[in-house]
């Protein structure tokens, strides 16, 4: 007598064997950052996966006016002092230009005539951007702003308004206001394994003219991005040396440890 468990096991090997032929003609896609019929060289393409080239977590030299100056040295100071600054980027706030000049890992880019989707892995976020169009007259001022681009040859150009000023352009705490305009200019290589991102910052509240960041993105082999999330109730340890240069970005709840035989607790407060 068969058993139940070797009948399974070869109604499941017959089942596979039938379907072998079908089987066979799916097949793991090559790592490309182009679509089905778009060669890699297609300058106008840039939908696919990317790696950032190289993580920066610092502008150098900006031309900050006087008052910003203060505010950012008063940071550094901190810093000197053994405190850990606390900005909207290490707080989980998704600033589109924290992602354009800090970008981490991967980039997804899906493209079609009328519109890019950009899905960071790190900072997450998803930026949309429309091409061609106008701004809106009236904008709800948010952390991505309203993206519009158009092409000038085979660069694209994106520009970007109606940010609330509520994160900074880098992990020292560069200031931003409302009046934050974004010009990019994203430039993909003669052999499609390179983009070359140019992001003019001007907002004249806190600089005293316009200045450009140049950064990198390059062909990945990642088939998918990975997971990436911010804490949640993160630990108080963590926050004890700590220097919220808001207080926005002070968590609203974290957890203490109890010791010995005590309950470990959450303890919220209420935000400013």
């Amino acid at each position: 007598m068969i058993g139940p468990g070797k009948l399974a096991a070869g109604v499941a090997a017959l089942w596979l064997a039938a379907q072998a032929p079908a089987l066979a003609q799916f097949s793991p896609l090559p790592p490309t950052p182009d679509a089905p019929g778009r060669a890699p060289s297609e300058p106008r393409y840039l939908g696919g996966m990317w790696d950032s080239e190289r993580f920066f977590f610092q502008i150098e030299n900006p031309p900050l006016s006087p008052e910003a100056k203060a505010k950012v040295d008063g940071y550094r100071a901190a810093m000197k002092s053994g405190k850990i600054l606390s900005t909207a980027w290490t707080s989980c706030r998704p600033g589109a230009v924290s992602a354009m000049v800090m970008a981490m890992n991967s980039i997804m880019v899906l493209q079609s005539p009328k519109e890019l989707t950009l899905m960071f892995e790190e900072p997450r976020l998803v930026r949309r951007i429309r091409i061609g169009g106008t701004h809106p007259r009236t904008l709800t001022p948010s952390y991505l702003g309203d993206s519009i681009g158009h092409w000038e040859g085979d660069t694209l150009v994106v520009d970007t308004v109606g940010y609330n000023g509520g994160f900074e352009l880098d992990a020292f705490a560069l200031p931003t206001s409302p009046k934050l305009h974004t010009v990019e200019r994203l430039t993909k290589s003669a052999d499609g394994k390179r983009v070359d991102v140019q992001v003019t910052i001007i907002d004249p509240e806190h600089y005293s003219r316009p200045f450009t960041v140049s950064r990198g993105w390059k062909v990945s082999g990642q088939r998918h991005q990975l997971e990436y999330d911010c804490m949640e109730n993160p630990r108080e340890e963590e926050f004890s040396k700590a220097y919220f240069i808001s207080d926005r970005y002070r968590p609203t709840c974290m957890r203490y440890e109890g010791e010995g035989q005590a309950l470990s607790r959450i303890v919220c407060r209420k935000p400013k």
